[in-house]
């Protein structure tokens, strides 16, 4: 096969759009159910969720010609997906379909999923024969198919426990809790574009060492309630969150909630903070914004950072008392070694730089220098 197979992002969001417009109106309705409006589609190519998600691709050029979306919730605690797949005219019967499902597994096992749930109609005869490669277990309800394919067992994935949180319930809320009484809580806040889901393994970590964990979503992100992004509603979010904590509830920030970390250390003092390639007290302005952005993928995180920090304040690192620690990435394009550099000086902080990018919640071995910045 001459085409190139791989994870899609938020900058891939035209390709997507257009490849699921190009879909006539019977695949539309083997591949979502139903009859689908064009509407319908744009809006479910902007809800992709990147972080939780999987979502991979096959491309012939510059065209994506293969879309496998494997869209990932809780099934008592515990990670699941549940598998779409489209091919364009002309492009099938090339073991496409094949490959991406098979692309999907392996990174489904990466994320630690356990099942993987495709719904299919029955007359879908490709759907049906390319699903029983994967020795499914299939249930049959009328004129719909539904294949569970085993990915992980349980033991090998991660537990957590999901609520609604925030004063309203607008806020998605991660929980994870240690096996005995716990030693402190711990809250994390994720950056622009991210969202709870990220801290999993962080947050597994964090409780087999005795800490109670909690994660949020902010505004707008996850599965949290939309709002326009501003500095006042993050804020305003991370203090609804930790109202309902004990008020020796250590922080973790990473990126813009980094920085949503700094202001909340500068408004109340923490027993530690532990700040994960944080935007740097002295907000970059111009220039240095304009560089900042481009190292973020996906117009609406962009968006979102720009909203936040055109007009945010510095940090009055002064005020703060907090013990802080600094972890960045030798290979971050957003924050870069010279700010995280200024920023372990402004703080006298201990600093711990990883072979890593910019997504510190999601690299392996991030979790020990978290742990060891909240024994401060």
């Amino acid at each position: 096969m001459n085409y190139r197979f791989a994870s899609l992002t938020p900058d891939d969001e035209p390709a997507i759009v257009f490849h699921l417009l190009s879909l006539d109106a019977e695949d539309r309705a083997l591949r979502f159910g139903s009859h689908t409006a064009d509407a319908t589609l744009l809006a479910y190519a902007q809800g992709l969720n990147y972080n939780r998600d999987v979502v991979e691709g096959a491309w012939d050029s510059g065209r994506l010609v293969g879309f496998a979306h494997l869209a990932v919730h809780p099934e008592g605690g515990y990670p699941v997906g549940e598998l779409g797949l489209s091919i364009m005219a002309g492009y099938r019967n090339r073991r496409i379909g094949s490959h991406l499902i098979q692309r999907a597994l392996q990174r489904a096992r990466r994320f630690r999923l356990t099942k993987m749930y495709v719904h299919y109609m029955r007359r879908n005869l490709a759907m049906t024969r390319l699903v029983r490669r994967f020795d499914p277990v299939i249930a049959y309800d009328g004129d719909e198919a539904q294949a569970c394919v085993q990915v992980l067992p349980r033991e090998q994935s991660i537990y957590t426990e999901i609520h609604r949180g925030g004063h309203d319930g607008r806020l998605e809320v991660f929980k994870r809790l240690p096996r005995h009484k716990p030693r402190g809580h711990v809250l994390l806040v994720h950056g622009a574009g991210g969202d709870g889901w990220q801290w999993r393994g962080v947050m597994a970590d964090l409780a087999e060492a005795g800490y109670a964990a909690h994660a949020l979503s902010l505004s707008g992100h996850g599965r949290s309630a939309a709002a326009a992004p501003s500095y006042r509603q993050y804020a305003g979010d991370v203090r609804s969150v930790l109202d309902g904590l004990p008020e020796d509830t250590r922080l973790v920030g990473h990126s813009m909630g980094g920085y949503l970390v700094q202001r909340e250390l500068a408004r109340a003092d923490r027993p530690a903070a532990v700040l994960l390639a944080p935007v740097p007290p002295d907000v970059p302005r111009d220039q240095e914004l304009a560089s900042l952005l481009a190292g973020l993928a996906g117009k609406r995180t962009r968006e979102v950072v720009t909203s936040v920090l055109d007009t945010a304040e510095s940090v009055a690192v002064e005020r703060i008392s907090t013990p802080v620690s600094l972890i960045s990435g030798d290979r971050d394009r957003v924050m870069p070694v010279p700010w995280m550099r200024a920023t372990a000086r402004r703080y006298r902080a201990p600093w711990t730089r990883l072979a890593a990018g910019h997504n510190l919640p999601v690299v392996a071995g991030v979790s020990a220098p978290v742990l060891a910045g909240l024994r401060l």
